[in-house]
């Protein structure tokens, strides 16, 4: 099985909200939220120096990449996550179906509602697996529960979506960015998910991530203003 390198039509930019230019168009965008940054934690690398708490953020989804985040961004001093939706690489078709089944939806905007936003690298020991050699470390064994196993137990309360970088910006120090939603009831339970996602016993694709950072948001209305 090959992958494929081609992407959606489907591009998502995490971007600081006073970096959106005056009068940009946002009737073109499939999706707009809004954020504000509680905590940014490092595990394996840093965040931007200026993803920080307090930060404004905004998710800004579109059928085709924003290219006013292109010129001057670094320099700038601001940052930019993005990435694009693409085909489930590793989740079989049945598995699909399941996760359809279970997974919740995204939440509404509320001091209630946290998202967390965890960009992830991985080692070029992965990339020089094959695709199917890649697959049999998500799946569960007699030996491990495996990435599916684990993942599909929090389904129901947590959203999750992913979105792949490395094919559409190869010089991100990340592969891809994980984005979850949930309850912030359901908070102890998503904890406990990353620990078992990270737990190389019980899901071996986690030995090689080599960098990864947490950012935890509140997910607020659009007329709200974020505070630091």
């Amino acid at each position: 099985m090959q992958q494929t390198t081609s992407v959606s039509t489907l591009w998502a930019h995490f971007v600081p909200v006073a970096e959106i230019p005056i009068g940009f168009d946002t009737g073109r965008m499939s999706r707009l939220d809004r954020y504000v940054v509680r905590e940014v934690r490092s595990v394996r690398g840093e965040a931007p120096p200026a993803l920080r708490r307090g930060t404004g953020l905004a998710r800004l989804e579109s059928e085709a990449p924003i290219r006013f985040f292109n010129n001057g961004y670094k320099e700038s001093g601001g940052f930019l996550l993005h990435g694009a939706v693409q085909h489930l690489h590793y989740t079989g078709r049945g598995e699909q179906t399941e996760l359809k089944t279970l997974s919740r939806p995204e939440l509404a905007a509320s001091v209630e509602t946290t998202a967390v936003l965890i960009p992830i690298g991985k080692s070029p020991g992965w990339w020089a697996m094959s695709q199917d050699e890649r697959q049999i470390l998500f799946q569960k064994t007699a030996r491990h529960e495996g990435h599916f196993g684990i993942g599909r137990k929090y389904a129901d309360r947590i959203f999750r979506r992913l979105y792949h970088t490395r094919y559409i910006d190869p010089a991100a120090p990340y592969d891809f960015l994980t984005y979850f939603e949930f309850n912030e009831a359901d908070a102890p339970d998503f904890r406990k998910m990353i620990s078992e996602l990270r737990d190389v016993k019980s899901n071996p694709e986690w030995l090689y991530v080599d960098f990864e950072y947490e950012v935890w948001m509140t997910k607020l209305s659009l007329s709200a203003e974020p505070s630091s």
